[in-house]
């Protein structure tokens, strides 16, 4: 596996504002004279809040923000001031304070309170009157449907409270308890291995034992456990991949090495040696093109790891690295970006080539933002986007480059006058935080901007568009079944005389899979990937000619 090297020092200049358009949504008027502070611990976030939780459904972006003080509730846009309402005031006497979001089916599930002191399971199909409590949960926390703490099983929902494994397919009706949970720890790992989803959930006495359920109570029994087995006494993460469950686990007395386990009752349950006669600290645990990648430390350097279906030893992806340490590793386009101990320089590995190179931010530095799920910057067709702090002028600054980060130019709307309009209030204190998101051709970005408090801003970059919609020559290629359950048919014309390629997008125009067509029908399995919306995206010759887009149902 062979990596090539290449330092890129880079320039800013500014980008002409022809290349797109911000514009800011004003959701709360009432923003006071500030952007946050600090007082007797508690929180103020003026303007719109946190601005948070962002999921799509049906062409409309929802999340929880508010338009008068410590009042946050459920919001949509469809990235116009007009077209952004509030969709239902679920607590009137005070803040709702939605937790995460998750899209299962055509709803949204999500975590709230309409009394301030209890949170319970809610629904929302976009309106008012379709926004509705599915279930009192009497929860002491919003924090039950957390990326680690849930899984989509097709049409329904499997989430773990305090005291229930739980499963529901957005009805009351269809709301059931799998499981009793006594030991008041959550489960959490979900990861799907045929058919069943498996998830660590500890016993009453720490111990670290694996679960998996069909979505029946009958159903859901216990695998193995992991402490009695390998004397495991912490996971950190867990994911499936090709026919195993790999974990983030520590042995007692020990710093956290990679295991994988087959995911039979009492099966084999194993340690992967990445870093001989030490340690290896694996993390950032990431399924990206039909491979399992993720970051160690050896006993010298770190490095990112991957795993394929052809190989299942850890494969170094970085020859010759010799990095203290990783941070921030994010897969955007068809690359993946991290930083070491360095913030002026942005290391990025091409995930087609494999090829390594490093660009030098001169006079700008790239804030940890390990704290963040979002990572370092977001990207879609091509396009990078990240927020940089300039050194010189001291302030937080908007750039956009192209994948490759050879190119960067400067980005920021006319009115910007404030410092730092990314911070967020961490602590006792202030951090930078970056919190962005695209959202078709759309960069989706909570900022201060212009002292009006931290508003909802929108950048539209005009020559991006064209690459993440889709586009209307319908006749260029055919797939299906389309909504499918895994296995998708492409139909092109291809007649051997040109080079054809499938890319399959996630609505934030992330490539999540591709493949190279050779004949005019080929077949493609997208079980990996999660339930929802995606865009098949034609190229021929290396450019886009095509999209359709597609329902993954399981």
């Amino acid at each position: 596996m062979k990596t090539l090297f290449t330092i890129a020092a880079i320039t800013a200049t500014i980008l002409a504002q022809a290349s797109g358009t911000f514009s800011m949504i004003e959701i709360n008027p009432l923003h006071g004279t500030e952007q946050f502070s600090w007082v007797d611990s508690g929180k103020n976030v003026y303007g719109a809040g946190e601005l948070s939780g962002f999921v799509e459904l049906n062409d409309q972006l929802f999340f929880s923000a508010r338009n008068e003080f410590d009042n946050d509730e459920l919001w949509s846009t469809n990235a116009t001031q007009g077209g952004t309402t509030l969709v239902k005031d679920i607590n009137p006497t005070g803040s709702s304070q939605i937790g995460n979001m998750v899209k299962v089916g055509n709803r949204l599930l999500f975590m709230a309170t309409d009394n301030g002191t209890d949170f319970d399971l809610w629904t929302s199909n976009g309106t008012s009157n379709g926004t509705q409590k599915v279930a009192e949960l009497n929860q002491f926390a919003n924090t039950s449907l957390n990326a680690q703490n849930i899984s989509v099983m097709g049409s329904r929902l499997l989430f773990c409270t305090q005291t229930q494994l739980m499963i529901t397919d957005g009805t009351t009706a269809g709301t059931d308890s799998l499981l009793a949970i006594t030991s008041y720890s959550q489960g959490f790992g979900y990861c799907e291995l045929n058919n069943k989803v498996y998830f660590l959930l500890p016993s009453n006495i720490g111990q670290q034992e694996i679960w998996r359920t069909d979505g029946t109570e009958a159903g859901t029994e216990l695998v193995t456990n992991a402490t009695t087995a390998l004397n495991i006494v912490s996971v950190l993460e867990m994911i499936a991949y090709n026919g195993k469950i790999y974990l983030n686990a520590s042995v007692s007395g020990q710093g956290s090495d990679l295991f994988s386990f087959d995911g039979n009752v009492n099966g084999q349950l194993q340690k992967i040696e990445i870093a001989v006669g030490g340690n290896s600290y694996p993390t950032n645990f990431v399924l990206h093109d039909n491979a399992f990648f993720f970051s160690a430390s050896g006993m010298t350097s770190a490095n990112i790891y991957r795993i394929t279906t052809a190989n299942a030893i850890p494969q170094e992806v970085i020859t010759n690295a010799s990095f203290s340490w990783l941070n921030n590793i994010t897969f955007a386009n068809n690359s993946i970006y991290f930083l070491t101990d360095n913030q002026q320089q942005i290391h990025r590995v091409d995930l087609t080539s494999l090829n390594h190179s490093v660009t030098q931010l001169d006079g700008y530095s790239m804030p940890y933002y390990s704290f963040t799920p979002t990572g370092m910057l977001v990207g879609a067709g091509g396009k990078v986007f990240m927020a940089l702090y300039d050194s010189i002028n001291s302030k937080q600054v908007l750039f956009e480059a192209n994948e490759a980060l050879t190119e960067m130019n400067l980005l920021m709307p006319i009115s910007a006058n404030t410092i730092h309009p990314f911070n967020f209030v961490l602590g006792c204190g202030t951090a930078d935080i970056f919190d962005f998101k695209m959202w078709g051709s759309n960069l989706i970005l909570p900022a201060n901007f212009n002292d009006a408090g931290r508003e909802l801003w929108i950048f539209k970059a005009d020559d991006l568009a064209s690459r993440v919609v889709e586009m209307k020559n319908e006749n260029s290629f055919a797939v299906f079944p389309n909504p499918t359950k895994g296995m998708l048919n492409i139909q092109t014309n291809n007649n051997g005389y040109c080079d054809q390629q499938i890319n399959i997008v996630n609505v934030n125009g992330e490539i999540v899979l591709k493949k190279n067509l050779s004949t005019a029908t080929t077949s493609i399995q997208l079980s990996s990937l999660a339930s929802g919306n995606y865009f098949a995206m034609l190229f021929e010759n290396g450019k886009a000619i095509a999209t359709k887009k597609l329902v993954l149902t399981k």
